[in-house]
């Protein structure tokens, strides 16, 4: 699978992009304050150039632990790419991001001529046998060069950078998802977490609560953001409840990225709260 990436573009457990130097015409005068995520700029009249394609956008590597990506140069211009790889943990629900020296991509440091393509192998220093998959972001980003800023007038040049999820599969072969859920209420508010028990990633697409019966009834309530849990780790999310809802039990209903349809997590996934 390959993207042509000429929009911002950010989804949990997917390839996303954000800018510290982007093309845009502005229709009125804008303070740039920090590094801003591209997202984060839709509401501007956006003018953007074509920048990059990267296949795959989401790597999956095998359990001998290499994997190519191919990166192409969409500007009208030369562009230098440097490309870092940071392992991604979660801890305490949260994303976790470290350097590492383990797991790298060769070559680090490339200059691609328009229309032109690279090959980026990445592959551990060391053969190892992982007992969990083990998740990282490659990081690929263009590095800004004099006459960079040239181009037409009122148009401001940002130089992007694209981070790549990349799972490396666990020596012990693949395993059913299994996923425990717990609630608990707190003050008009449903906490709902799911702890990842299998020895690779989960993405949800949604996560809902319903009070309809059904194998697959509608959600109420409901956060559409792609989110991903990695192996042995948890995400939460929180659930303000209207008032004027009937205080009837809620259920936890979830769509899987691989999936179309909405499910019921069974009773028998969902444990008495211990968070």
């Amino acid at each position: 699978m390959s993207t042509r990436l000429s929009s911002p573009l950010h989804s949990d457990g997917a390839c996303f992009a954000f800018g510290m130097r982007f093309a845009f015409k502005l229709k009125r005068r804008v303070r740039l304050l920090g590094r801003l995520h591209a997202w984060a700029l839709a509401w501007v009249s956006l003018s953007i150039q074509a920048a990059v394609t990267i296949s795959p956008v989401i790597v999956n590597v095998s359990p001998d632990g290499r994997a190519i990506i191919t990166v192409r140069n969409d500007r009208q211009r030369e562009v230098l790419y440097q490309i870092t790889v940071l392992q991604w943990q979660q801890i305490d629900g949260q994303d976790r991001y470290e350097a590492t020296q383990d797991f790298i991509a060769s070559p680090p440091l490339f200059t691609l001529a328009p229309a032109a393509s690279q090959v980026v192998r990445m592959g551990f220093r060391n053969p190892v046998r992982l007992p969990l998959e083990q998740s990282y972001r490659l990081l690929l980003a263009e590095v800004p060069r004099p006459g960079d800023h040239t181009g037409e007038r009122g148009l401001v040049q940002f130089a992007m950078q694209y981070a790549i999820p990349v799972f490396v599969a666990s020596s012990q072969g693949a395993e059913p998802r299994h996923l425990v859920w717990q609630m608990r209420e707190e003050g008009g508010a449903l906490r709902v977490r799911a702890d990842n028990l299998s020895s690779s990633h989960v993405v949800l697409n949604m996560v809902g609560l319903t009070r309809q019966a059904g194998p697959t009834p509608p959600a109420e309530l409901s956060h559409r953001q792609r989110t991903t849990v990695l192996a042995h780790a948890w995400r939460e999310w929180r659930f303000v409840l209207p008032r004027d809802k009937s205080p009837l039990p809620w259920r936890i209903v979830v769509q899987s990225a691989d999936r179309e349809a909405v499910e019921l997590v069974p009773d028998a996934d969902v444990r008495p709260h211990a968070f």
